[in-house]
C-alpha cells in the first residue's frame, strides 16, 4: 500500500481523487493548494503525488519547481481539466511522470499511479 499525497483546490476534486486512490488499495493524504501539499512532504512521507495545475497560493507548476528545488524524488501525476502542448511539456522539464486529464477514468489513475510507483526507488 503506498502513500498518495492529492492536492487539488476543489474540494470535490480532490475527494474525488482520494476516493479512486483508496479503492485503488492506497493511502491519501490531501492537500488543498500547492504550498500545503510542500507543507505536509515531510509528515505524509508520500511514494506518489497527484496536483492539478490552477489552484491559488502556489498552482501545480510552481509546485514542481518548488519539488524540484528541494530534490525531492517524489513522483508526480499532474491531473488537470486542460494541459495544453507547451504547458505539459513545462510539467514535464519540471519532473511530471504522467498527465491525465479531468475527467479521468479510475483505470487511467491505476495505470499512472503503477507505473509511477514502480519507478519510485524504495529505501
Amino acid at each position: 500500500m503506498a502513500k498518495i499525497l492529492v492536492i487539488d483546490d476543489s474540494s470535490f476534486q480532490r475527494k474525488w481523487i482520494a476516493r479512486a486512490v483508496t479503492s485503488l488499495g492506497h493511502k491519501a493524504a490531501e492537500a488543498e493548494n500547492g504550498q500545503q501539499g510542500l507543507t505536509l512532504i515531510d509528515s505524509v512521507k508520500p511514494d506518489c503525488i497527484t496536483v492539478d495545475l490552477n489552484m491559488p497560493e502556489m498552482d501545480g507548476i510552481e509546485f514542481l519547481g518548488n519539488l524540484k528545488n528541494l530534490n525531492q524524488d517524489i513522483p508526480v501525476i499532474v491531473i488537470t481539466s486542460d494541459i495544453q502542448g507547451e504547458t505539459k511539456k513545462q510539467c514535464a522539464q519540471l519532473g511530471a511522470a504522467a498527465f491525465l486529464n479531468k475527467p479521468f477514468k479510475t483505470d487511467d489513475l491505476k495505470n499512472a499511479l503503477t507505473n509511477c510507483l514502480k519507478s519510485t526507488p524504495k529505501l
